[in-house]
């Protein structure tokens, strides 16, 4: 803290670093199901299929008459089992599916179907007691029979699969048995009426995006509000749906979400139903010991937005993925979605046309691990070519060589952190999906290992008379001080041209927004910076608007290093500085042997390749009487003038310390010098007339009685927190101590958090 050891000319991006406390946030997308497999089908809970798991998007496009989707509580209409073994009797009882058979299942007037004005049905259809490997295909009663498939299995396999299906005239479905004996049961859980008013149950259709998954972080890559509660036997899980994942916070009925269950410890099943209501004797999906299964769940919400899960015995984790939700009602001017049914039609089979005696998009194109598959739906399988905005459709894979899982997404944007079906090798896995898709009318489909055929049958569609506005970018990129900055912003639906602003929050310093949705720039200091992007469409005459929350963090440039023998830290230039501030941690020495060795810790302006300086810090030094302890003493400097003791404040090891240097007015500057532990704090007013060139944050080797004295060893590493000069500044140098002894005082990285400085040659861990 004297005379001229106070040199260098250092420094590497700050910029007001009190404001850059705290540490950057990381972006963490791993991909969607890290270690999610599936395993066989096999149910041991035939009966129990899926309460409210059949509300697929049937409705009007706004409050005018026309289909309405109306959702019902599960209600068996069909079972062939006996009635000694089912407990009922219908119109099914006692007639097994044989191979080849068909059966006819009336759906009007049974089960609160009307007898009249409905166009479809939403049923979970279950196979149970099957015999050899086969499928079932449900379609519109009197029509051909459709080259499409809706549930698969093995021998002795028990799965369920939602279907939706036109009625015939006469209100009848039709359900063909491929192979082998099997039992079949219908449970109608939603029809879609042609007689509807109103604006309850439209549907608004979203990109798969996950808000639920039990396992940890460690596993799943994620954090959310299931994170680690691993869902134990006969215990129920609370999932606020309403406000997550792209629903909406008000104004929802239901949502529609694919649920998966992964690291089954024994038989079980899982019922999904609106929090707060009466549990229901009905089940959403079965399983085995070890099986990962996935099924699209389709139930109301809460009034809270809320849905409960409930695990019947052992344990399981749950993932939740949100596709889709639908308007309660409340708004009378709600828009949605309005929804076609179709007859099961495929439009994509990877198979060589040998194995599927079909030629279409997808022939030959068997997908590999890691692969993608893009899919054209419009203009295919009775979708129209223009004006779809989201397709319904089931997915299934075969020949899967290895445990995987598909996900299904809008061609174009970023792949989500979800998946569709889960299989393991051999398996014949299929499920309903419900998905937006790209402009043009595509879907993508990604296989996560090994090989897989892909076979998707399209069972109906949505129409918008104006694609939903979607912001498609993702994550932003990273920006460096000092280096030029570009990145351009994504949209799709709506009319365009698109407009683009800042609703709240702001970039980073140096960067700007264009209308036209390019940021561009040169980042001026490190740090993360949090932001509302907002896109407006040219839609008349009421644009569609749509904000999406981004961040974009700013790297420190490269830092310039220089050695010192008597100074360890950063050296922020250049100047004029009014004013410096930081936080430091007070060591310990290393005590037993006689020396005249010290420390000091301090804040200061100048030094740096003048003789100026103004400063304030703590000097540690061993007491040559006792070599065992050392003392501490606060102080403060205005070179040449030696430095001044601060008596009137008590600071021991381990104590925080925070200096304060800045200019009042004039040559008036004002020197603080607080114990944040114990809470003393000295203040004095001087006159200083240095320039200001530099500002610091130091360990030294201080001159003790005219002589710079060796570092004495410190421990522990000295914090340096809550930095900050005026004017912001972004230039940085490291500085390293060597002494005869070699390198004994190492900085680390400077972070938005500061930085901490070791004793020897080893550079610590950033704070």
């Amino acid at each position: 803290m004297t005379g001229g050891l106070r040199f260098l000319a250092l420094f590497r991006p700050v910029g007001r670093l009190r404001v850059v406390l705290g540490s950057p946030r990381s972006s963490m997308q791993t991909p969607s199901n890290s270690g999610l497999y599936v395993g066989s089908f096999v149910g041991l809970i035939a009966l129990m299929t899926g309460l409210f798991a059949a509300l697929v998007p049937l409705s009007a496009v706004a409050a005018t008459s026309g289909s309405t989707y109306v959702p019902l509580a599960p209600a068996r209409i069909c079972d062939t089992r006996s009635s000694s073994v089912s407990g009922l009797s219908d119109q099914c009882t006692g007639e097994a599916l044989t191979a080849g058979g068909t059966l006819t299942v009336q759906v009007t007037g049974n089960g609160e179907v009307p007898a009249t004005g409905v166009s479809a049905v939403m049923a979970n259809v279950t196979v149970t007691g099957t015999t050899t490997s086969g499928y079932l295909t449900v379609w519109p009663a009197g029509a051909t029979r459709p080259t499409a498939s809706n549930l698969n299995w093995s021998p002795g396999d028990t799965v369920a699969n939602l279907v939706a299906v036109p009625v015939s005239p006469s209100g009848q479905i039709s359900v063909y048995n491929s192979a082998g004996s099997t039992n079949v049961i219908v449970d109608v859980e939603g029809y879609t009426s042609t007689t509807g008013t109103g604006t309850a149950g439209l549907s608004e259709s979203l990109t798969p995006a996950r808000i639920c998954d039990t396992r940890s972080s460690l596993v799943s890559g994620l954090s959310d509000q299931c994170t680690g509660n691993t869902l134990g036997g006969g215990n129920t899980l609370t999932v606020q749906v309403t406000g997550n994942g792209g629903v909406s916070a008000t104004g929802v009925s239901a949502v529609m979400a694919n649920v998966t269950v992964t690291g089954t410890t024994t038989s079980g099943y899982l019922t999904v139903w609106p929090a707060g209501s009466t549990q229901p004797t009905a089940s959403n999906l079965n399983w085995s010991p070890g099986d990962t299964v996935a099924n699209l769940v389709a139930v109301p919400v809460s009034p809270s937005g809320q849905i409960s899960v409930y695990n019947s015995a052992g344990s399981t984790n749950v993932i939740v993925d949100v596709e889709s939700w639908y308007t309660d009602g409340s708004n009378p001017t709600a828009v949605g979605d309005g929804d076609v049914p179709l007859s099961p039609a495929r439009i994509c089979d990877t198979r060589a046309s040998s194995v599927s005696g079909l030629s279409d998009q997808c022939t030959g194109n068997t997908m590999a691990a890691g692969g993608t598959l893009g899919v054209q739906v419009t203009g295919q399988g009775g979708v129209p070519a223009s004006g779809v905005s989201a397709v319904l459709a089931n997915v299934t894979v075969t020949g899967t060589t290895s445990p995987g899982y598909l996900t299904v997404w809008p061609a174009g944007s970023t792949q989500p952190t979800a998946s569709n079906l889960n299989w393991s090798p051999g398996d014949t896995v299929a499920n309903l999906v419900a998905v937006p898709m790209s402009a043009s009318g595509q879907i993508s489909v990604f296989n996560s290992s090994g090989s897989t055929d892909v076979i998707i049958d399209v069972v109906g569609y949505e129409t918008s008379p104006v694609p939903q506005l979607v912001i498609t970018t993702g994550a932003l990129p990273s920006g460096t001080v000092g280096t030029g900055y570009s990145s351009t912003l994504a949209a799709t639906g709506g009319t365009l041209p698109y407009s683009w602003m800042i609703s709240s929050g702001s970039l980073p310093a140096g960067l700007t927004l264009s209308s036209t949705g390019v940021i561009t720039g040169t980042p001026n200091s490190p740090g993360t910076s949090g932001f509302t992007i907002q896109a407006t469409d040219a839609t008349t005459p009421t644009p569609q608007t749509v904000k999406t929350a981004f961040s974009i963090t700013v790297s420190a440039a490269p830092t310039p290093t220089k050695i010192s023998t008597n100074w360890s830290g950063y050296v922020a230039g250049t100047g004029p500085f009014t004013e410096a501030n930081g936080t430091f941690t007070v060591p310990n020495l290393e005590t037993g042997t006689p020396t005249s060795d010290s420390l000091a810790e301090w804040v200061g302006i100048d030094g740096s390749g003048n003789s100026s300086l103004i400063q304030a810090g703590i000097q540690e030094s061993i007491d040559p009487s006792n070599p065992n302890r050392f003392t501490i003493q606060p102080w403060w400097e205005i070179l040449p003038a030696p430095e001044t003791d601060i008596t009137s404040v008590t600071v021991n090891a381990g104590d925080r310390v925070t200096v304060t240097i800045g200019k009042i007015s004039g040559t008036g500057w004002g020197i603080t010098l607080t114990d944040d532990t114990n809470g003393e704090s000295f203040t004095t007013d001087q006159t200083y007339t240095g320039p200001g060139a530099s500002a610091e944050w130091i360990v030294e080797a201080p001159t003790v009685s005219g002589q710079q004295s060796v570092l004495a060893p410190y421990t522990p590493d000295v914090t340096f927190s809550d930095l900050g000069i005026t004017p912001l500044n972004t230039s940085l140098t490291e500085i390293l101590m060597v002494q005869s002894a070699g390198q004994v005082s190492t900085p680390s990285a400077f972070t938005s958090s500061g930085f901490n400085v070791a004793y020897g040659g080893v550079a610590p861990a950033a704070p």
